[in-house]
């Protein structure tokens, strides 16, 4: 039997006291296990950091990267696999988070948020 997962996508405000440019959109996909997922998230305001966070039903959130604008480097939390999440700038400032060789622990909801500072906020 061939299982599959979504992936749902919801976007976080920004960590700071300026109005938002977000573009609040939520998008759901759902790929097999073992492929690669990737979820967009748009922002129009310039920040220095994209975090991306896990969430799971009755869980906290899970903090799992972070994407340094100026350098285009993905900073992945510690005790997670670098291999597995990647996250990338694409065209028009919309952010890819990229998730390979899904397996059914990775179901959830997937938030971006842009914050100014590279420490996760919570």
């Amino acid at each position: 039997m061939l299982w599959t997962l979504a992936l749902l996508l919801a976007i976080l405000p920004p960590g700071s006291q300026t109005s938002s440019s977000l573009e609040g959109r939520m998008m759901s996909i759902t790929r097999p296990i073992g492929s690669t997922g990737v979820i967009t998230c748009d922002f129009v305001d310039e920040r220095n950091y994209i975090h991306w966070y896990q969430i799971k039903e009755r869980k906290a959130p899970q903090h799992l990267l972070y994407y340094d604008f100026f350098s285009s480097k993905t900073m992945v939390d510690s005790g997670l696999n670098p291999a597995k999440y990647h996250a990338y700038e694409g065209a028009d400032r919309r952010y890819k988070l990229v998730v390979r060789n899904l397996e059914e622990s990775d179901s959830g909801t997937y938030y971006c948020a842009a914050w100014d500072q590279h420490s996760p906020a919570y």
